[in-house]
């Protein structure tokens, strides 16, 4: 099998173009759970087109909470199987990708006439415990509370449980999972848009494709086409007759400087408005704050934005907890809100739930090979992919699919001796080995020590966005800052202090005109300020763009 990630996106769109056989699978959507589909199906020999309208990760998958958990709410609300379920796949996770998933330790605080109380927690957390095999909690004292998050509020404090799960860069475990699937030998585009898809009967289905790019349409066909589109799905789902059953909800988090609010581990609090659990806790050296969960009614092709009442919500919800912290919307550095796809019952409306008690379960359903796979969580995709294998099976003409999604990266193939890479400190040579496995040796074999220098006030590397601009498709400036290297969420106003740096070291690669890079880094400000910024930043550039609308 051939690894076409050595192609570009344009070549990859001719080959598509030019071939004129039926696919075994075609994967709509680049998020994680469209990834893991086309991992598991190249793994099994399959024949797999992955296409995504935008970017990889571009929706749900590069704007979750970034946690690796089993979800202590989910036994809580009584779902034993989906907590099971998840413990156990960050358990793999961990041995698989240490360095993109990463353990990171927890404390929920005990207060007077408060519930749950610590007896009651403490019974959550065994089960926890049970379903991965191991014990690694423990009960921690009203002082070792407030050492351990110094300027936690006191008042009231009786103590905390200490427990651990998992942390990640959810955009690049996705660009993880697509590479080893280019590896196996599957094809992935990004900005190619389905347009639609017609089944007739039991036969292969006939799809129309559209280049986001250039506007050119060509059609295709496939044995077997998985709907991975989250909170799209219903789109597709609609053309072959059948009835929606998506509910979208937004969830939305704020990044401060971590010296603003200095955690060294994820605080869980019951929020004193709503009782919701909201979590703050460090990432990529800042402290974040999130989530919300929300009904979203605007445009799902547009980026979601964070609206004015959840920046108070989270700030409100952070000050409490941290009462000397008094943080303000000025302190936000930037901020990322997700639509997550929440499954309603057949026949019953998913809006009747509140949305925090709406289950998180994800579905499998059968259109005659045209096969739906929504819901669910990052952490489960391994799982979800192998159901959905399962499902396409009895339209690939015996084709062996089972066995081949035990696992979703081979631990064998990231390890590397660190005399191999002298100018690569530890903590670097471990986040890189997880975040490129077998790639790591190509990203550093050519790269200068400039290249291996940090880009300032982050802990990425120059010679990371090389590699990303020249094998990742990377098309826009965003897919580069937002997605590939999460630059433009932990430096203020995107990173646009980098900008006359970051043109003169990768223009040129991207091969673009002067005219092509300023293009697309005001299409880059306008997408952070419109949809990672406060409202009051979308605000003043509808002022700039409209000043006679205000004056008028």
């Amino acid at each position: 099998m051939g690894n076409t990630g050595q192609f570009s996106r344009e070549q990859k769109l001719a080959s598509v173009k030019e071939r004129n056989k039926p696919w075994d699978m075609v994967v709509v959507g680049g998020g994680i759970t469209g990834a893991g589909v086309a991992l598991m199906a190249a793994r099994s020999g399959l024949d797999v087109l992955l296409l995504e309208k935008k970017d990889y990760a571009w929706g749900t998958s590069s704007r979750s909470s970034k946690m690796v958990h089993g979800g202590l709410r989910y036994l809580a609300q009584g779902e034993f199987g989906l907590a099971r379920e998840s413990v156990r796949e960050r358990e793999k996770l961990l041995k698989e990708a240490p360095g993109l998933i990463e353990n990171l330790s927890y404390l929920f605080p005990f207060r007077e006439k408060q519930f749950p109380n610590r007896s009651a927690f403490s019974v959550i957390l065994n089960i926890y415990g049970y379903f991965a095999k191991k014990r690694d909690h423990k009960h921690l004292d009203r002082d070792q509370t407030i050492a351990a998050l110094p300027g936690l509020k006191a008042e009231g404090l009786l103590g905390s449980a200490q427990y651990t799960d998992a942390l990640t860069d959810d955009s690049r475990l996705v660009l993880r999972v697509l590479a080893e699937a280019r590896r196996c030998g599957a094809t992935t585009v990004n900005y190619a848009a389905v347009k639609t898809v017609t089944a007739q009967g039991e036969g292969a289905k006939q799809l129309e494709i559209e280049d986001a790019e250039t506007g050119e349409t060509l059609k295709i066909s496939s044995k077997t086409v998985v709907n991975a589109t989250g909170v799209w799905a219903d789109n597709l789902r609609e053309q072959l007759g059948q009835a929606k059953r998506i509910r979208p909800l937004r969830g939305s988090h704020i990044v401060v400087p971590s010296w603003r609010l200095p955690v060294h581990q994820c605080l869980g609090y019951l929020h004193p408005q709503d009782k919701r659990g909201v979590f703050i806790y460090p990432w990529m050296g800042r402290t974040v704050i999130g989530t919300t969960d929300l009904d979203h009614k605007g445009d799902l092709d547009l980026e979601a934005a964070i609206s004015p009442e959840e920046v108070d919500y989270l700030l409100d919800g952070a000050n409490h907890n941290f009462p000397s912290a008094k943080l303000a919307e000025t302190d936000v550095i930037s901020t990322w809100s997700g639509v997550r796809p929440i499954v309603g019952d057949e026949g019953v409306d998913p809006k009747e739930l509140h949305p925090s008690k709406a289950k998180r379960d994800h579905v499998v359903w059968d259109d005659k090979g045209v096969i739906t796979v929504t819901g669910g969580k990052l952490t489960t995709f391994r799982v979800m992919a192998g159901q959905v294998l399962e499902a396409c099976t009895p339209y690939l003409d015996g084709a062996q699919t089972s066995g081949h999604y035990d696992f979703v990266f081979d631990p064998k193939l990231a390890e590397f001796d660190e005399k191999s890479f002298p100018n690569l400190s530890r903590s670097d040579l471990k986040r890189l080995s997880g975040f490129y496995g077998t790639d790591l040796p190509a990203l550093a074999a050519n790269a200068s020590k400039r290249d291996l220098s940090h880009v300032s006030g982050t802990n990425r590397l120059w010679a990371e966005l090389d590699w990303a601009v020249l094998h990742e498709d990377v098309v826009h400036l965003d897919d580069l800052l937002l997605r590939r290297t999460r630059i433009g969420l932990v430096l203020a106003h995107g990173g646009a202090e980098l900008a006359n740096e970051l043109e003169t070291r990768l223009r040129e690669k991207l091969g673009w005109s002067m005219n092509k890079w300023q293009e697309e880094w005001s299409r880059y400000e306008q997408i952070c300020r419109k949809h990672y910024s406060l409202p009051s930043a979308r605000a003043a550039q509808t002022q700039e763009l409209a000043p006679e609308a205000v004056t008028g």
